[in-house]
């Protein structure tokens, strides 16, 4: 798992560094304006620590990390499948000493309320968008994601280009693969000492 942890690390690094380049070729940057954020942001307030806010009337868990580098896009990473933002911690704070750095918990995740009902790649995405307009604070973001989140990540920034500076994909989901393959059929896995 710490070599997945690592190989995430370096992804999300990479883009870090490639995001301002990546950010200078919007014409919102060439012309000096932020980009975009979403109805009643700016009056809210940037994220910083753990808390929870409200995004289309479900309580979303985020946590925001480190400073704001001017010239360097907001880092936000997105947990797997059944995972929540504590799997994320240790990253977050090994990369939030070069900059800012969020994650948080998608609805059915963690501390983060229930969905209203199934979710969508679409639903994921306005949850998304919610949690960007409050921790980016207008600037481009970076999101790396990890499994499920590496998904999101990939669907939600072509649609968004305006505020996402990058996407990069994290490692394979941290399963033990060992266990999981011990039979010699790869579709079955077997619990805890069975």
């Amino acid at each position: 798992m710490f070599r997945d942890v690592k190989a995430t690390a370096v992804a999300a690094l990479l883009c870090v560094m490639a995001g301002p380049v990546l950010a200078g070729c919007d014409e919102a940057s060439e012309q000096g304006t932020p980009a975009a954020v979403g109805a009643g942001s700016a009056d809210q307030g940037q994220v910083s620590g753990t808390t929870a806010i409200t995004v289309e009337g479900r309580s979303v868990n985020v946590s925001c990390s480190g400073t704001q580098v001017d010239g360097r896009p907001v880092v936000v990473l997105l947990a797997g499948l059944g995972d929540g933002l504590d799997k994320m911690a240790a990253f977050q704070k090994e990369l939030s000493e070069k900059g800012r750095v969020c994650s948080y918990d998608r609805l059915g995740e963690g501390a983060s309320d229930q969905p209203p009902g199934p979710q969508t790649l679409e639903s994921s995405g306005n949850v998304l968008t919610g949690v960007l307009d409050r921790v980016s604070g207008g600037r481009p973001v970076v999101l790396a994601g990890h499994s499920v989140g590496g998904l999101i990540a990939a669907r939600y920034t072509p649609a968004h280009r305006d505020r996402v500076a990058g996407a990069g994909p994290g490692g394979r989901h941290p399963v033990d693969h060992r266990r999981r393959h011990r039979c010699g059929n790869p579709g079955v896995r077997h619990r805890a000492g069975g």
